[in-house]
């Protein structure tokens, strides 16, 4: 079978799991146009009842970055916000495939483009609120694009860097196996098993230590630690990253202490952010640094009050066919599962018994953090430790090594 129809029926099956009589949108850059035409003929084959793609145009969006004013960027035009209400009223399937270069903004204005990226998300919050809720199917897998590529192989130009970078995805999605079905079903139980066994250990805090990495961070008593697929509110099964080879759950925001240093770059809003610090006391970012990006890094932090807080921490170790893989691919959905991370910003409430349906208010008094937006960056490594500690002090290791230690 084609390789290319194999990694979009996975995406369709497997990911999104279409249901008949079920709507799907698509978003993607034109760089995918190829892989969005399997996608969309999977998932009619499927029982998809209808599929809508938005194509975006990267160098174009740079151009109306570049000399639109502020003011028109922020809009947020009436058709925009009731095609998002009518997505989540008739809780319509989603497919976000990236295939930008990780650098297309590196050269715009800084300050504009923090605003009008602010702005963005802000007003999608209804949206992304449904999704982190898992109300509605979604997905995001990854699609490359020559600038993309070439950025991760320097020493390829062209087609040559595509085609290697589009082979490493194919492994990375589990293509290469005879049932890839099988092998993403074995995958997603196994990381479910361990999701268990770390719910199981109730601990109170974990303590990360590496090189310039020394943070705690405080658990929500009785959240559960998730792998893998999660259950919409439709009742079917969806994997919404994939690859995905991460345990996550959402800390207590107010119970986070320490500093910690980033072990890979972060791709976010076309810049680059790398050698980057952060500073923690009582759950809240104090101090930071960055060799590079900077200002991004200013900008993700002042969004509001919880970018400078955590809502996520997850699992994993460096034996994973991405850490494996030796690829930096400048890209979050490919290097968080290369890699333990955090996650400053928006939590995940579904991870503790009836939070979801609680107020904000209310789960913030729980310990889930709120914000309008959500950043994973990574941590992980081969010098990374982590111990669980339980309420009465005493403790067992986690990982060592960067590999789990847990028994």
């Amino acid at each position: 079978m084609d390789l290319l129809k194999k990694y979009a029926d996975i995406v369709v099956q497997v990911g999104l799991n279409i249901q008949k009589g079920e709507r799907l949108e698509i978003s993607s850059d034109i760089h995918a146009a190829e892989f969005v035409r399997a996608v969309v003929k999977s998932a009619y084959e499927k029982g998809a009842k209808s599929v809508k793609v938005e194509y975006e145009d990267g160098e174009v969006n740079k151009l109306h970055y570049t000399h639109q004013e502020e003011t028109t960027l922020i809009e947020f035009p009436k058709h925009l916000e009731m095609e998002q209400d009518y997505m989540i009223e008739e809780k319509i399937a989603y497919l976000k495939i990236e295939s930008q270069s990780p650098e297309l903004y590196k050269d715009l204005d800084e300050e504009k483009m923090n605003k009008v990226m602010a702005s963005k998300v802000k007003h999608f919050k209804k949206v992304s609120d449904s999704f982190g809720a898992f109300n509605q199917t979604w997905c995001i897998v990854g699609y490359p694009s020559i600038e993309w590529a070439e950025l991760v192989y320097p020493d390829l130009k062209g087609e040559a860097a595509k085609e290697k970078l589009l082979n490493t995805f194919f492994k990375i999605m589990r293509l290469n196996e005879a049932d890839s079905v099988v092998a993403w079903q074995q995958h997603i139980e196994h990381l479910k098993t361990v999701a268990k066994r770390l719910s199981d250990k109730g601990f109170d805090y974990l303590h990360y230590t590496a090189p310039g990495t020394d943070l705690k961070v405080g658990l929500i008593p009785g959240a559960k630690w998730v792998g893998a697929d999660e259950v919409n509110g439709k009742g079917t099964n969806i994997v919404v990253n994939m690859p995905t080879e991460e345990i996550f759950t959402s800390p207590d925001y107010r119970r986070v202490d320490g500093y910690v240093t980033n072990s890979l770059p972060l791709s976010v809003r076309g810049k680059i952010i790398d050698d980057f610090k952060l500073t923690f006391k009582d759950g809240v970012v104090i101090d930071y640094s960055a060799k590079q990006g900077i200002k991004t890094l200013e900008g993700l932090l002042s969004m509001d009050d919880g970018m400078k807080r955590l809502g996520e921490i997850a699992l994993v170790p460096v034996n994973t066919p991405i850490y494996q893989s030796g690829t930096l691919f400048y890209n979050t959905l490919y290097d968080e599962n290369a890699s333990c991370h955090l996650a400053i910003g928006d939590s995940f409430p579904h991870v503790l018994e009836g939070a979801q349906d609680k107020s904000t208010e209310e789960q913030m008094n729980l310990g889930f953090n709120d914000s309008i937006s959500h950043i994973d960056f990574m941590i992980g490594s081969e010098s990374l430790n982590i111990d669980g500690y339980y309420k009465d002090g005493t403790s067992e290791p986690v990982f060592r090594n960067g590999l789990w230690a847990i028994q």
